[in-house]
Parts: structure tokens; sequence; C-alpha cells
């Protein structure tokens, strides 16, 4: 029966074993299956992807292809851009003498389209032609003004020739309203940064000042409200940090340092821009030049009005095939931001000083009520006395010290102050201890002796517990009172010193607001 039994439990263990075998191949089976799954069910969204994009693809070049026999139509249109390039490519490369183009120009042609005459305007402009130059010009102008302005405005700053180009400024550059566009973006920056000469700068000053003379009360008032926010937001908090912390959170104290140090760092930003009325020096490799150069090219890619569609679709569906690794150029007429946002971002943000100059000189009746509370607030006198507390206890402070310190010291030594009790305790525990002992031993009861020595041992360990409590707090509170006078003499330094700042803070706060205003009045 033994040897049964045990060729039965062996029998047993075999099957167990064979089927925890049996389930983890499963399990791995299992797991194997959900892993090829989630690949299969990836490859097979990549394939559906790249499927769907291939087929987007080649319906765009379909598309695309019939576009373009749709534009075939436009063959002089096409051959006008392409002229229009040529003579852009030549003023790219500083031509002295512009190539002749091979218009053959009939005004009758593309009747709607304004770049034939306005390059024709272009050319005979570059080679002196007035004559001519005005003809082409009006032709232009007749058939789309806007863009022939800009056209003939870019082009002529592309080829140097700033003279000719700033009376098409005028056009380009319109009254400004509550948004500009992209390239009146750009030619307020240029016009700024001196690319058209003191005379485009002089330009841009005067839209902006009209613009900021024509807001509604309500408007203007709230962008000097965002002015002098500005304005006050350049502190850096380093101007108190020497003060206690005590100090540091009175701001009757601390506010006319801080708005000194304001008026003084809008001072320095301002003597910093005023440099900049004086352009540097121009070379065909300058970004706003370049950005011009981006810009003419998008402006003639924009084909005639009838075939203009077309050439957006045609770009769209070029981005479709080539799968977006392009961008496509910024329409010109594209907007450029808030008027107001961009002139207060040109003062305050770190950027062109030449564009901080003309936004300065635009803004600068809002700069002068600010600088004007500045120095306002700058030169109010000092309190006398400040309340503080001092490590708890209310004290009114001057630059003499502390009206009296007597009441916190006798609090401070009430804090502290323990009774004679419980020593008292101690060493009446401790003595009867002692005669209880003494009795004891004097009867002969020596076994009863125990117990009062051990009430004479507790009593005068609470007394010399209770003893040294009291010479400890004694000294603590000596130790607090020394602390407290410490601090309320650091104070009492601290407000001295500042109020001997601020008696010399008259001269500078007058100085620095005298030279600001001299600068924007």
């Amino acid at each position: 029966m033994s040897d049964d039994w045990w060729t039965d439990a062996r029998q047993d263990r075999q099957i167990r074993d064979l089927r925890e075998e049996v389930g983890a191949a499963y399990d791995y089976a299992d797991r194997s299956s959900r892993t090829l799954q989630s690949k299969l069910t990836e490859v097979q969204g990549t394939l559906e992807r790249r499927i769907d994009r291939l087929a987007r693809s080649f319906d765009a070049f379909v598309e695309l292809s019939d576009l373009r026999v749709e534009m075939a139509v436009f063959d002089r249109e096409a051959a006008i851009r392409k002229e229009a390039r040529r003579l852009l490519r030549s003023l790219a490369r500083d031509a002295a003498d512009p190539p002749r183009l091979d218009l053959n120009l009939d005004l009758d042609d593309c009747p709607g389209y304004w770049l034939g005459p306005a390059t024709a305007a272009l050319t005979a402009l570059l080679r002196g032609d007035g004559v001519s130059a005005d003809t082409h010009a009006a032709e232009a102008i007749r058939r789309d003004e806007a863009r022939t302005a800009l056209f003939l405005t870019l082009a002529l700053a592309v080829a140097g020739r700033d003279a000719e180009a700033v009376p098409w400024l005028a056009r380009t550059l319109p009254p400004l309203g509550e948004t500009v566009t992209h390239v009146q973006r750009r030619l307020w920056a240029a016009c700024a940064e001196g690319i058209f000469g003191e005379t485009g700068r002089s330009h841009v000053e005067r839209r902006l000042a009209a613009f900021v003379e024509g807001l509604p009360a309500a408007d203007a008032a709230a962008e000097g409200r965002a002015w002098a926010e500005r304005i006050s937001a350049s502190s850096r908090g380093g101007e108190t940090s020497w003060l206690p912390r005590i100090l540091r959170d009175q701001p009757a104290l601390t506010g006319p340092q801080v708005d000194t140090a304001r008026l003084a760092r809008l001072r320095a930003r301002i003597e910093e821009t005023v440099p900049a009325v004086e352009p540097s020096p121009r070379t065909a490799d300058d970004a706003g030049v370049a950005e011009f150069a981006r810009l003419l090219v998008a402006l003639v890619d924009e084909g005639s009005p009838a075939e203009a569609p077309l050439i957006s679709r045609a770009r769209e569906l070029r981005q479709i095939i080539e799968n977006g690794t392009a961008a496509p150029p910024e329409s010109w007429d594209a907007p450029g931001g808030e008027t107001r946002s961009l002139l207060r971002g040109d003062m305050f943000d770190e950027g062109s000083p030449a564009l901080r100059l003309v936004a300065l000189r635009a803004g600068r009746r809002w700069v002068a009520v600010a600088v004007g509370d500045l120095a306002e607030k700058a030169s109010r006198p000092l309190p006398e006395r400040v309340q503080v507390r001092v490590r708890g206890w209310g004290l009114s402070i001057g630059p003499d010290g502390a009206d009296s310190t007597a009441d916190a010291e006798a609090g401070i030594a009430a804090r502290y102050a323990t009774g004679p009790a419980a020593e008292r305790v101690g060493l009446a525990l401790a003595g009867a201890g002692v005669l209880g002992l003494v009795g004891t031993i004097a009867a002969g009861l020596g076994a009863l002796a125990v117990l009062p020595a051990v009430i004479a041992v507790v009593g005068a360990v609470l007394w010399i517990v209770q003893r040294l409590a009291r010479r400890t707090a004694a000294e603590s509170a000596v130790r607090e009172k020394e602390r407290f006078l410490s601090e309320t003499r650091q104070i009492a330094d601290a407000f001295r010193e500042l109020r001997a700042r601020h008696e010399t803070l008259a001269t500078s706060v007058a100085k620095d607001r005298e030279t600001i205003l001299t600068f924007v009045g």
C-alpha cells in the first residue's frame, strides 16, 4: 500500500507540473498574440495613413494637372510676371543698369492686371524717364492702386532709391487704424530704422502721432494706464533689500525708493534710445531689405484677379503633394497686429532702439504723465514714526529708536518668570525625608529607613531641577530682551539711514524728471 501511495502522489505531482507548464504556455501565447495584434494594428494604421496620403497626393496631382491646363490661357500674365521677376533679380544683384523688359506693352492687354504697367513704371523710374514712369504708373494705379503703390515702394527701397520711394510710401502706409497689416508693420519698422531716410522716419512718426491723437478719450486713458503699468513693472525689488524685512513691508517707507529707481531706469532706457536717431548704414544683407524682397515675390506671384484663385489653389495642391514641407509665403495684407499693442511693445520690450525711439515720440504724453506721477510719489516725505511688531511686541519706532521698551521688557520677563513654589516643595520634601531618616535610625528601626530616604532624595532632586529651571528661565529672559533690544536698534538705525537717503533723493528725482521731459517734450 505504501508503494501505491507514493506512485499516486508522484503521478499527481507530475500532472500538476504539466498543468502549470500548459498554463504558462497559454499565458505566453496570449501575451504574444496581444503584442502581435498591437504591432499589426500599428502597421495597419501606418499603412492606412500612407495609403491615404498617397491617395490625397495623387488626387492633388490630378487636380493640379487640370489647373495647369486652365492656367495655360493666362500666358500673357505669366510672361509679365516672368519679366517682373527678372527685373527684381537684377535689383537684388544691385545692377546699375536694369535690363530691358520684353513686355511689348499694350495697355489693352490684360486690362485688369496691374503688374504690367507697374513694372514698366518701375523700369522707367530706374532709368530716369519721368514722363514714361508717370504714364505707366497712372495706368497701374487705375487698375489697382494699393498693389501698385506697394510694388513701387518696396522695389525702389530694394534698389536703394529711397528718395524716389518716399512719395509712394505715403500711399502704402496711410493713416493707421486699430490694426495694421503685415506689410504696414514692416514698413513701419523700416521707416523707424532709417531705410527710407529721415523723411521715412518723419512719415511714420506723423502717422503714429495722428493715430494717438485720434484715440477716443477712454481708449487714450486706458492706454496711458497700460504705459504707466509697464513703467512701474520695471522695479527689480533690490532698491530696499538692505532694509530689515519688517520695514520692507511698510509701503510708506519703501515706495519713494522704488519709484526713484523706476524713474532712474526709465531715464537710462531713454538715454540709450535717443542715439537711434542716427540711422545705421544700410546694406543689401539687411533683414529689412531681405523682407522687402520676399514681400515683392509674394506680391508678384499673386497673379491677375482672374487667375489669383487658381494660383492660390495650385499652391495648396503643391503643399499636399509635397507633404507640407514648404511653408506658404505670408500674404502682404495678412494681419500684422494691434497698433496700440505694437507701439507699447516697441517701447518696453527688448527690441530695436530705432523702433523704441519712434514709440517714445508717439507716446510722449503717456510717458510725461507717468513720469510726473512717479516724481510726485518719489518726493513724498517719509512718516516720522512707524508702527511695527518686534518679536511679537507692538512698538512705535522712529529714527531715534522706540518710544519705550519698558512694557515689552516687562512682558518678556513675565513670560519667562517661574514661581518658587515647586522649589520650596522639593526643599520641604527633602527636609522631611532627612528628619524621618534620622528618627527611624535613632529608634532602631533600620528596616523602615528606606521610605524617608527615598522621600529625601526625591525632594532634593525636585529642588535642584526647579532651581536650575528658574536659572535657565532667567537666562532665557535676558537673551530674549537682548535680541529684542538689538532688533529694535537695527530697525531704528535702518530707519535713520533710510531718512538720510531720502533727503538726497529730491535732487536726483528732479534731474531725472527734467531729463526725461526734455527728451519727450
